[in-house]
């Protein structure tokens, strides 16, 4: 086998045996089956459309599993057909070595294979149909399919080399592939360590790098010395017609095992030993997978004489859900180390429970393992795991206790390292309000609140303190967070107006509905409270500010009994959200959705809001005061009426689930910037055409917020200094369920709410530095087409909607009006007295009432069997575009190849039929 390779002879090899292949029909079937179960396992699955992302995460999944039955088809006929034929004497007779003789082989079936991934390149274009994919991901998914056949190629050509029956090879074909693809599970039968210790060789291990757009170097490699290794295999057993009967006493076979046998633990050593460097290359449109420039610059700027210590005490071990998370955080220390130098000291610790690593994890820095099911090897259990990181630098120390998957590994090391470098960190006052994110008793006392995730998510960065309002501000506040000033007293907002227009900045949440508690809505703190929130003897809080004045003297108009809608919704699985569950995002139609021009918010992606209000300029504000909107909703959107969309119970206020929803022309702000030079004067005026008041019918006189304590406001203060302020209209959006979400990262649910909240947090204090690397994140790349389609039934839907109501609205007016004239003409008569005449009309009310509340319970049965018929419109509509998409996207692919072999197929006939009319002539 050794000598230097003919590849003029490999050349000539490989072409013969593609020239063969792609002459018959056969070859072509079987490329048609494998562009067709591609296609069908990337876009015939729910899981696409509901996922609603423009990637080949589908076929990812089940690609190995594909190749499990297309390789042995492609193989099966290598060798046993030229055995069966009688053709394989006549190769061995050429002037060629057996070396070479299996690499023609194998380069002609690695062709075969390379022409049917490119003509599969219709996927991307089917994507590019629907959306805007990311090339660079598609190029590194390629290459992962690539380099998986390579790899599969010559197994399925060894189970052909041991028999003459096609069957018999594509059955032993699929039996090597499968044990090749499925390694750590036939392994992890037998022993769970062992299956965990050769799972980096598997298929799917190096492959998942590929399929997240990162090239690595020892995926690479895993994938060429399989495949020099199962071709050292054909090589051997094509040669073993020249082995003698036994060599030193021992039979050649024997000799050939323990020498393949060796060359596979030294390839396994190879990869083992070369997996730890960490030479990759990511390919993807925003480089994820690599160190950022804004973590290199960050670096750089640490002082060279506080260095920092990082210990991490991760689990040798993970189960299946964190193994991404553990070799990102690996990835990420080493890098730091390598670039910082003497600034940074790394070092990682492989820690299980009862060593001493956990005990030094427990003792100094209180990392503790975490309990998580692990169903790796098929079975259930218990795993502790660790992942915590700690970081020292002289007496400042700081500790991730857990690094879940959901968490920005980059970003939470690189700012926790900056934090622990530095000497002095700014202090954010949090007001202490009836919402009481600091935790702490209950509006009624009768329970303790746990601390909000936003208060420990600030702690990572600044020193957190809480603040009473009942008292001036302390001057050595550096910033502010107010949520829900609504639920402040008259005083508490004096003292706070005054710290702001001392020039200092704040973070304003105000918020017409909390989903966290609704009965701190604005609408609901009428008087001295609202009676159902407190038992009965339970005291109560004294009388609220005019909030919507007091918002009003800082140059915005917010009105506290509006509440917004969007039918915007990118996930077809949370369809069942109400319309007030607010998403924002590129799919909305409405370019102006995140602020191109503000940091803060130009990179974010989605965010979702509970409930919100919105805001906007005073028409009359002061013309030094700058009202920059930051977040503005969709096209398709409006608003509605608190006391339409809530209804009042015994238990206090309830969401109504069928509410009037009117669409407005106009988008609404949800989140602003105010600034000013200075010296300004705020103006009082509250009219705007951004916040128009709700009409007087849906908001009583007795529960406008606005008249309670209307006097309190005092006139318009002056400001001292600049204003610096965000305004977020709502309270829900940094509640604990997006902090979870964030942390946990489950599938398609990637929400901006936290990195939205903190850079506006950074930007009000004027640290920009972390801004751009905690916006860093993969580009949520959607089905732009389906989204732009289904947003047009969307929006028939809503008018459908919308002239129902009307519809029910007017055929009520109009029997109302029927009832009162009735009750005219009997008032109006002449020939009765009066008294016959009231009770004529008293019985007539009496009839006509109960007849107009039957045409009432029809009319509004009628009305949700037209708004139910639009609903049910709009999914068929819906589930009509998805089957046109799957149904066009995975049988127009294949046709022309199918095409093809259909036209090599009549050729070939039309020869055979020309050749056998030739020989009947020569015959004759």
């Amino acid at each position: 086998m050794g000598g230097k390779v003919n590849f003029a002879i490999v050349k000539a090899l490989a072409k013969r045996d593609l020239r063969l292949y792609f002459s018959s029909p056969a070859g072509y079937v079987f490329i048609t089956l494998f562009i067709f179960l591609s296609a069908a396992a990337a876009f015939w699955q729910n899981r696409f459309f509901l996922d609603n992302l423009a990637n080949l995460d589908q076929l990812n999944r089940v690609f190995p599993f594909l190749l499990l039955m297309f390789i042995p088809a492609l193989t099966m006929s290598v060798w046993s057909e030229e055995r069966r034929l009688g053709t394989a004497e006549l190769l061995f007779t050429l002037p060629a070595t057996d070396l070479e003789i299996v690499l023609g082989k194998y380069a002609a079936t690695l062709g075969i294979y390379t022409a049917s991934l490119l003509l599969s390149l219709s996927h991307v274009l089917v994507l590019f149909f629907l959306g805007s994919p990311d090339l660079g991901l598609m190029f590194g998914n390629y290459v992962g399919y690539w380099l998986v056949g390579a790899a599969l190629v010559p197994v399925g050509m060894l189970a052909s080399l041991l028999t003459m029956n096609m069957t018999v090879a594509f059955i032993l074909g699929a039996l090597f592939c499968g044990t090749v693809i499925f390694i750590d599970t036939v392994v992890g039968s037998f022993s769970v360590d062992a299956g965990r210790l050769v799972a980096p060789l598997s298929v799917f291990s190096p492959f998942g790098d590929f399929s997240k757009g990162v090239l690595t170097f020892s995926g690479l490699l895993t994938f060429v010395s399989g495949a020099g290794f199962f071709l050292y295999l054909n090589t051997l057993v094509v040669s073993r017609r020249h082995w003698p009967r036994e060599a030193d006493g021992y039979p050649m076979w024997s000799h050939h095992a323990v020498r393949a046998v060796a060359l596979a633990v030294a390839l396994v050593a190879a990869n083992a030993v070369i997996a730890r460097a960490t030479l990759r290359l990511d390919v993807t449109a925003e480089r994820l997978s690599s160190v950022s420039d804004e973590t290199r610059r960050l670096i750089a700027e640490l002082p060279d004489d506080r260095p920092v210590f990082i210990q991490a005490f991760l689990s040798p071990v993970v189960p299946e859900p964190l193994v991404q998370a553990r070799s990102n955080l690996i990835g990420i220390l080493e890098e730091i180390d390598a670039l910082a130098g003497s600034k940074v000291e790394v070092l990682i610790e492989d820690t299980e429970p009862f060593t001493d690593a956990a005990v030094s994890a427990r003792e100094k820095f209180f990392i503790l393992p975490r309990q998580m099911r692990d169903l790796s090897g098929g079975r259930s259990e218990i795993a502790e795991v660790f992942l915590g990181v700690a970081f020292t630098a002289g007496a400042e120390q700081k500790v991730i206790p857990f690094f879940d998957r959901g968490l920005p590994t980059e970003y939470e090391i690189v700012r926790t390292i900056r934090v622990v470098a530095g000497s002095e960190r700014k202090r954010v006052g949090v007001v202490d309000t009836m919402v009481k994110i600091f935790g702490g008793q209950s509006l009624v006392g009768d329970q303790q609140m746990p601390q909000w995730s936003v208060v420990n998510e600030l702690r990572k960065q600044y020193e957190v303190v809480e603040v009473n309002a009942e008292f001036p501000i302390p001057p050595d506040i550096d910033g502010l967070l107010v949520a829900l000033p609504s639920s402040m007293q008259t005083d508490q907002m004096t003292n706070v107006a005054e710290y702001i227009r001392q020039g200092n900045p704040a973070m304003l949440l105000v918020d017409p509905l909390p989903a966290v508690n609704p009965t701190l809505a604005p609408s609901e703190w009428v008087g001295d409270g609202n009676p159902f929130t407190y038992p009965p003897g339970s005291p109560r809080p004294g009388p609220r500010g005019n909030v919507r004045q007091w918002i009003a003297d800082l140059g915005v108009a917010w009105e506290p009994t509006r509440i917004i809608w969007d039918s915007y919704n990118p996930h077809p699985d949370l369809s069942y959200m109400p319309s007030e569950v607010v998403f924002l995002g590129a799919g909305n139609e409405n370019p102006a959705t995140f602020n191109a021009d503000a940091d803060v918010a130009k990179d974010l992606q989605e965010l979702v809001f509970l409930y919100p209000g919105f805001l906007g300029p005073l028409n009359d504000a002061d013309p030094d005061v700058e009202f920059e909107p930051l977040l503005r909703t969709g096209v398709v959107s409006g608003h509605s009426g608190y006391f339409t969309l809530v209804q009042q119970s015994f238990f206090g206020p309830q969401i109504n689930p069928s509410p009037v929803r009117q669409q407005d022309d106009n988008d609404f702000v949800v989140a602003a910037r105010i600034r000013s030079g200075g010296g300004g004067t705020a103006s009082e005026t509250e009219t705007t055409d951004a916040a128009e008041t709700e009409p007087a019918e849906d908001t009583p006189a007795t529960q406008d917020p606005a008249a309670t304590d209307a006097e309190s406001s005092g006139s318009p203060w002056t400001t001292d200094g600049p204003l610096n302020l965000v305004v977020i209209a709502d309270l829900d959006f940094i509640s604990e369920q997006f902090f979870q979400i964030r942390e946990v990262a489950p599938a398609n649910l990637n929400f901006d709410n936290v990195t939205f909240f903190l850079n506006a947090m950074d930007s009000l204090l004027g640290d920009d530095s972390f801004i751009g690397l905690r916006s860093r994140r993969a580009r949520h790349r959607t089905l732009e087409r389906v989204e732009a389609q289904t947003a047009q039934f969307v929006e028939q839907r809503t008018l459908e909607e919308q002239q129902a109501e009307e519809e029910a609205d007017q055929a009520l007016t109009d029997a109302q009006s029927r009832l009162d004239e009735r009750v005219a003409e009997v008032q109006n008569r002449t020939d009765i007295d009066a008294q016959a005449k009231q009770i004529m009309a008293r019985n007539l009310e009496e009839v006509e009432n109960r007849r107009l509340a039957v045409l009432s319970t029809n009319i509004e049965t009628e009305k949700e069997t037209k708004i139910r018929a639009s609903l049910e419109r709009m999914e068929t509509q819906t589930r009509q575009i998805q089957s046109t998409i799957k149904a066009f996207a995975v049988l127009l692919p294949p046709v022309p190849v199918f095409g093809l072999g259909v036209w090599i197929f009549v050729k070939r006939q039309r020869r055979e039929r020309e050749g056998a009319v030739a020989a009947h002539r020569l015959r004759e």
